[in-house]
């Protein structure tokens, strides 16, 4: 449910961008021109909301998908992210980032009840949290000087972006299982969590909204793998990858 409610936050805000965008004038207006500031911004910092959506193709997630009534949309979750952006250049930013998402989805096994005829019930949770440090390249100039200490900036900026980083992780699931060979029920947790590297590539669009504030929009994918712990010692490495689309705010200074 809250994946569904991301999902519909996310595509209004993409509209409203899009409409906020088109709405704007291809030139600053003399009322926007004195929206400056003085000199160029040297800092962004921001806050994103959005759906993370791992794409959940290793060996555990089919065990999970296929026993459990558990679908791969089920690991899609809220993404939060903050950013900060530091100007090297300009047409170039260092961003450093840290998000977080985490799903938690109750189950039963598809082809099994208790003894007791009543379902065999889990939850699984799968949770990410990626700190990454990447660059920002900017497809224009994001504004202009118009004397020696103002400067005007543009009413949007695309960008595309890339880097790496570290993504830390925890599968776990806890509930009530089969053993295959007994087809015993038993209460166990199983968990796999650790620390993993991390590439990532994406592109985004930062709107005007006025002398520091920015809209945001970014989509990212981002690429993981990382070995189980002995809990899952019969599992492949477990895959970390998701596609990321945020929207949010930031303010430049």
């Amino acid at each position: 449910m809250g994946a569904r409610i991301a999902v519909g936050l996310v595509k209004a805000g993409v509209i409203a961008l899009a409409a906020l965008a088109h709405e704007l004038p291809a030139e600053p207006a003399a009322a926007q021109q004195r929206d400056f500031l003085f000199g160029k911004p040297h800092v962004t910092v921001g806050a994103r909301l959005g759906l993370a959506a791992p794409t959940a193709g290793s060996e555990v997630f089919d065990f999970t998908t296929e026993e459990l009534t558990v679908k791969r949309g089920d690991f899609a979750a809220i993404d939060f992210e903050v950013e900060l952006g530091v100007r090297l250049r300009d047409r170039l930013d260092l961003a450093l980032n840290i998000g977080h998402s985490e799903s938690n989805t109750r189950s039963e096994f598809r082809n099994w009840v208790g003894a007791d005829d009543l379902p065999i019930e889990q939850t699984t949770r799968f949770a990410l949290t990626p700190v990454t440090l990447g660059a920002k390249a900017y497809l224009k100039d994001r504004g202009r000087a118009v004397s020696r200490f103002a400067w005007v900036p543009d009413r949007w900026s695309p960008y595309a972006a890339a880097g790496g980083g570290l993504i830390v992780y925890k599968f776990s699931q806890h509930g009530e299982f089969v053993d295959y060979d007994t087809r015993d029920v038993f209460q166990a947790t199983f968990t796999s969590e650790g620390v993993a590297p991390t590439l990532y590539g994406g592109a985004g669009i930062e709107l005007s909204l006025g002398r520091s504030l920015l809209a945001t929009g970014e989509v990212r994918y981002l690429w993981s793998r990382a070995g189980m712990s002995r809990d899952f010692v019969d599992f492949d490495a477990i895959d970390l990858s998701s596609r990321q689309l945020v929207l949010g705010l930031a303010v430049r200074f």
